[in-house]
């Protein structure tokens, strides 16, 4: 398999989770708000941990 066809089928992957995970985060607003708010907030700050710890050094 070539790089292309491995970048599109990879593409096609992305945007099939991005989609499932909005459609999670939709349903989950509409039925436990607060819930899903808590969550999306501890996944960003978990994210964005991870990011800032990778650029500085921090994490192995």
């Amino acid at each position: 398999m070539n790089d292309a066809a491995l970048r599109t089928r990879l593409d096609a992957i992305l945007l099939l989770l991005a989609t499932n995970a909005l459609l999670l985060f939709g349903i989950g607003l509409q039925y436990a708000g607060e819930i899903t708010v808590g969550v999306a907030v501890l996944a960003a700050l978990v994210g964005y941990g991870l990011v800032r710890g990778r650029r500085s050094g921090a994490l192995p």
